[in-house]
């Protein structure tokens, strides 16, 4: 059996610490971050590619395009293109 009192216990000595103030180590200074969209046009062009060479994607691709398409605002595929060629120019 569990003793519940020593869990709540534990849980009151962890330091609380504020979000707002927590930073990455060095290691990320240079990261550029991809937006929702950026992922879904690259995801995309990496799918096109694969039909290209009668390529299967496996279930893990295809559910990881599912989800960023869920949350992909951008509907203008020629604006997604030309948006994500200037941001990979910029990474470069």
């Amino acid at each position: 059996m569990v003793d519940i009192s020593a869990i709540g216990d534990s849980n009151a000595a962890a330091p609380v610490e504020n979000v707002a103030e927590l930073q990455f180590g060095p290691e990320f200074e240079d990261i550029h971050i991809l937006s929702n969209a950026q992922v879904a046009v690259i995801l995309q062009v990496s799918a096109n590619s694969a039909v290209n060479r009668d390529e299967e994607l496996n279930e893990v691709y295809r559910k990881t395009q599912k989800y960023v398409n869920r949350f992909n605002t951008m509907t203008n595929p020629e604006k997604e293109h030309q948006e994500l060629v200037d941001e990979l120019d910029n990474l470069q």
